[in-house]
Formats: structure tokens, sequence, C-alpha cells
């Protein structure tokens, strides 16, 4: 399994096969960076690297792409001296150090994607719920609703319909359906 996430140092203690780093929100906290100081080019030459990332795996799609040159280019900018800009920066420098080595995981495989943005339009109806009523009525009910919403977004992500999706778990788990009102 491969997780496609921000840098949160949670994430990196999960045991999975590899992570990759959400390269959008990368892009988010630099272009804070490049705002938050308009005159330096450090957060801009990251923000240039990344981008011509995004264009290579484009005009790629298929092929696996060698990341070391990438990441060497990127060792570089990591290495250049940020004392004269302000924390952000360096606190930004530090936590690409720490992580790296998942920036460019995408390049490896292509089924990789290099941004977590369908797991976050995923939660979203949910989110929206939570937001509108402010809670579940009962941990059973969070349950199903969970569950429910898991199985019906994967099955749109594999180009199933969500009906068949539904009434295979309830058969493979010998659960009666309750039969939908016409």
């Amino acid at each position: 399994m491969i997780a496609v996430t921000d840098r949160h140092s949670a994430y990196f203690a999960l045991h999975l096969l590899t992570h990759q780093v959400c390269l959008v929100h990368l892009l988010r906290a630099l272009k804070y960076l490049n705002e938050l100081d308009k005159k330096q080019s450090w957060s801009k030459a990251v923000e240039k690297l990344l981008k011509e990332a995004i264009h290579e795996r484009h005009k790629r799609p298929e092929d696996v792409i060698d990341k070391t040159p990438w990441l060497k280019r990127l060792d570089a900018l990591l290495e250049k001296n940020l004392d004269r800009l302000e924390k952000p920066f360096e606190r930004f420098r530090k936590g690409l150090v720490k992580c790296r080595v998942y920036i460019f995981t995408f390049f490896e495989d292509p089924l990789i994607p290099l941004d977590n943005n369908a797991s976050e339009r995923g939660i979203r109806k949910l989110k929206i719920k939570l937001k509108n009523s402010g809670v579940f009525r009962s941990d059973l009910g969070a349950d199903a609703v969970l569950d429910l919403h898991s199985v019906v977004d994967t099955a749109k992500k594999n180009g199933q319909m969500a009906y068949n999706a539904i009434r295979t778990l309830f058969e493979a788990t010998d659960s009666p359906l309750v039969p939908i009102a016409e």
C-alpha cells in the first residue's frame, strides 16, 4: 500500500510499502512563501522543480522515470543557506529534508498519483454532513455511513456501479438486503 499524504509525521510512522508526498500541498506552501518574500528566489526555484516534475510525468504518463536526477536537483536546493530568509522558509526546508525521498515516488510507478486530491474529494461529502448536522446520532449510524460511503466511493473509482458493489458486499457476507421502496 502506498499513502499519498501531506507531510504530517504521523503518516510516516505507518508501515506501508512507500509514501508519496502530495505535490499540491507543497505547491500551496511554496505559493505562500513566494508571497511572503517576493524578492527571494529559493522557494520559486523549488516550485519550478516540482512543476517541471509534474510536467515530466504528464509528458510520459506510462513510463517509469529515474528520480535520481530530480533528487539531486532538490538536494542542491535543500543545501542552500536560508539564514537571510524568515523562519517559515527554514521550517519548510527542514520539512522537505525529512520527507525528500518521498517527493518523487510517483516517478517509480505510473499508477502512483502525485497528489491526494481524489482522497480529499472522497471525504468531502462526509465533512459537509458533519458541518451541517454537527454530529452523527450514534456510533452505529456513523459506522454505517462511513462503511457505505467507502464502498460507494471505491466502486466509483473502479468504474463500477455503486448499487452492484453494495449488493455484492451484502451477498458475500450473507446479510439480508433491505428492499428498496419503489
